[in-house]
């Protein structure tokens, strides 16, 4: 079920919960997460999904009760922020290098940032809550540099597509984005540089099997394919996935593209459970007082 982003894919499998017309769900951790509580997906096994084996046990998503895996964290991406060379050269702009420069006042109708119904956008709220001596238990901070911030947004770009041909072709200067976006425009020659401020974050990519799906073998030895180290080794080589089976094996050019050892011993654990519970009213406030 192909959708842009992951609560439609979400909205999509939820839908279909009471006849599955897909075996696999895949979309952003933090929109994936609901369906375990809605019981959409089976408890995974290594006898059936062997690969599994070869995973980071923090890639495994277990239930509440830390007994059953019911979903895995393949790989992720990490979030950056993306700006046109040419236009800071031109106007003689700082490069950007912590997260508290998107309130800069230079930036004015320049930015770009996903909107708040997306999981990019809920993270944008989240890190500058982080950056203003707040966090998820304290989300107030972040609404209060995201109102500063809201006036210079561009657009509220859902897409990369969108956001991709905004810092191209200038219409915007500065975006918050993930890593690999920043890799893909680099590869296509846009005019592009990027920063991952300290500290990091990283936002995974969740997949699990539909409860009562049409192939559940066919869906095992899907997510088998998926996780091991021939797929998630591509992913790296390809898109700048931080990916997370132990087996993998990268060339050294892939390695020195990737964040660096160091930039990932920095990252920063984000408490989904408490944003699951809270992001319904974040997104509904978040519409109505930062990109309204």
């Amino acid at each position: 079920m192909p959708k842009a982003t992951g609560p439609e894919i979400m909205a999509t499998a939820i839908a279909q919960k009471s006849k599955p017309q897909v075996d696999v769900v895949q979309s952003d951790l933090l929109p994936w997460l609901a369906g375990i509580d809605l019981d959409l997906y089976v408890p995974l096994d290594k006898a059936t999904i062997p690969n599994l084996s070869q995973l980071y046990e923090p890639a495994l998503i277990k239930d509440q009760a830390g007994k059953q895996i019911m979903g895995v964290e393949p790989y992720g991406d990490l979030f950056c922020l993306i700006w046109n060379k040419d236009v800071f050269a031109k106007k003689g702009w700082a490069a950007p290098t912590q997260w508290g420069d998107l309130t800069r006042p230079e930036f004015k109708n320049q930015l770009l940032i996903p909107p708040g119904t997306s999981t990019y956008g809920m993270y944008a709220l989240i890190i500058q809550a982080r950056a203003n001596g707040g966090n998820e238990t304290n989300i107030e901070p972040g609404f209060t540099a995201m109102k500063k911030i809201g006036p210079n947004v561009v657009d509220w770009s859902d897409t990369f597509a969108k956001m991709s041909q905004f810092l191209e072709d200038g219409t915007a200067s500065l975006g918050f984005y993930g890593y690999s976006g920043a890799i893909d425009m680099m590869k296509r020659n846009l005019p592009v540089s990027f920063v991952i401020p300290e500290p990091t974050y990283m936002s995974p990519t969740a997949m699990g099997i539909m409860k009562n799906s049409p192939n559940p073998a066919g869906a095992r030895a899907f997510v088998n394919w998926w996780i091991s180290p021939e797929v998630l080794g591509y992913r790296a080589e390809t898109y700048g996935n931080t990916v997370t089976n132990r087996e993998v094996k990268i060339t050294p050019a892939a390695a020195a593209r990737l964040p660096s050892p160091d930039k990932l011993a920095k990252m920063v654990e984000v408490d989904y459970f408490t944003v699951l519970k809270n992001r319904q009213a974040w997104m509904d406030r978040f519409q109505r007082e930062v990109s309204r």
